[in-house]
């Protein structure tokens, strides 16, 4: 994406620059001159990986705050590696606003442009430990044991593979990183979903990713059946397995909730055939079956 955006004499702010690969790689492009803003420990790492590639008269790192930070020249290109596996939820687009309203010149280019979130129903094979606790052990109804096991499937990074769908994706949000309001970075992203069945089949967990355009004509992305990435997709487990016969209905609504810097707590409720909510919330240690609205709708979330 740099390559194909940076053009010769750029100037080019990469924002959270961490260890600074992405400035080597603007520097390379031909940017005349790049600003490496990162305020945590790592921007002594950049300075020594920018003196080894030789590109400290390019490279400038700034270990400060880019809400701080003073630059004496606008950004032709902001650069930044804010994603997290559904793009928003690492809470880190705030700082990239920040960035862009502060620094980006008339017609600069965003990197990535636009960020896409994704989701589907699937099966997976559930963890064996939590699968135990519902399967009676001694006679025993240890189901709710397993509820402090489900918050760690979300950082249980599987390979899903298309044919683990049982239904087409369905768009969550879409965030145009040029012109969304710097303010919407803090608000809560929500999506409203209803999905019928391709085929017979069970559903225990709604997958969830991103499609990143990062220019024309250069996407990434960590979905289903695309190349392997470390994000992995996000995996929202249900309390237990639904089954779907062909075009049967599933509604879903999800909230990703932004918390601390680098975190996001996510709520979603999930209703099979008109059936009632089933509701998980990670803001929720220890959770018990809550009753659903006077409508059986999905409780509202609290922020």
């Amino acid at each position: 994406a740099l390559a194909a955006v940076v053009r010769p004499g750029d100037i080019v702010l990469d924002v959270g620059a961490g260890c600074g690969i992405l400035s080597l790689l603007a520097a390379r492009a031909g940017a005349r001159k790049v600003y490496a803003v990162e305020r945590a420990p790592i921007a002594h790492t950049a300075q020594a990986l920018v003196d080894r590639n030789g590109v400290g008269d390019v490279v400038r790192v700034l270990a400060a705050d880019v809400a701080d930070v003073r630059l004496p020249e606008r950004a032709d290109v902001i650069v930044s590696e804010w994603l997290g596996t559904i793009g928003v939820d690492e809470n880190l687009l705030w700082p990239v606003l920040v960035a862009r309203d502060r620094f980006l010149g008339a017609g600069g280019t965003m990197i990535p442009a636009r960020v896409e979130a994704w989701m589907a129903p699937v099966f997976l094979a559930m963890r064996p430990e939590i699968q135990w606790f519902h399967d009676r052990p001694w006679d025993l109804d240890l189901a709710p044991l397993a509820e402090g096991s489900v918050p760690e499937l979300l950082w249980d990074r599987r390979r899903i593979r298309a044919q683990d769908l049982l239904a087409g994706p369905a768009r969550l949000w879409s965030t145009d990183v040029g012109a969304v309001p710097r303010e919407a970075a803090r608000l809560p992203h929500r999506a409203r979903l209803a999905f019928q069945a391709s085929r017979a089949g069970q559903v225990n967990g709604l997958a969830a990713w991103f499609v990143a355009e990062l220019a024309p004509g250069v996407t990434l992305t960590n979905a289903p059946g695309a190349d392997d990435t470390h994000w992995g997709q996000l995996l929202l487990p249900l309390d237990r397995a639904l089954s779907l016969e062909a075009g049967e209905s599933l509604d879903v609504h999800l909230t990703c909730l932004p918390a601390a810097e680098e975190c996001s707590h996510l709520a979603w409720s999930v209703r099979a055939k008109g059936g009632p909510w089933e509701h998980h919330d990670t803001r929720i240690a220890s959770r018990v079956p809550a009753p659903a609205g006077a409508n059986g709708s999905p409780r509202p979330t609290k922020e």
